[in-house]
């Protein structure tokens, strides 16, 4: 087993759209599962990395032997106090649990500390979704904080944990 991490592209889009068309079952894990993806979002996620400026949003998408899992991100980022948010979904049920959302944290993690130059990140996480808290915890995040009725899903309020890691600036 290869896995790779890659910039999201425009080549990338209809893989992405293809693995995200049950968005239904994507969208308990949080945002943006909780409605059906467009080309048109994912082209502006593209287009906004294009620089010469820095974005606020980076994309990801995971790659395993030729063939697309998941996608993680750093996003929410705010340069002036050098923090932003990391997320990671791994778009098949039969795919997750093989270790690629850890590759894939890892990655953001170290792209944000060491490339971007932040000093803390946050991952947000719907309540109830107990392997991403074991994930992050076992990756040293620490838990923060919870907003209680932050995340609507299928007519219900879910909670959201934040938790948090630090670099070591």
């Amino acid at each position: 087993m290869s896995i790779s991490i890659a910039a999201m592209g425009d080549d990338h889009i209809p893989a992405v759209l293809a693995a995200c068309a049950d968005w239904q079952e994507l969208a308990q894990f949080g945002p943006p599962y909780w409605r059906p993806r467009s080309p048109a979002e994912l082209g502006r996620k593209v287009a906004s990395t294009a620089g010469p400026q820095l974005a606020t949003d980076y994309s990801f998408v995971l790659d395993r032997d030729g063939r697309l899992v998941g996608e993680c991100s750093v996003h929410a980022i705010d340069w002036r106090n050098r923090l932003a948010q990391i997320g990671v979904c791994i778009w098949a049920p039969g795919d997750r649990r093989q270790g690629y959302g850890r590759v894939a944290v890892r990655h953001a993690i170290d792209w944000s500390f060491g490339y971007l130059g932040l000093v803390r990140v946050e991952a947000w996480i719907v309540d109830g979704n107990e392997p991403s808290a074991a994930l992050f915890k076992r990756l040293g995040f620490s838990y923060e904080a919870t907003l209680h009725g932050r995340y609507l899903h299928a007519g219900d309020r879910k909670a959201m944990h934040i938790w948090s890691l630090n670099s070591l600036v």
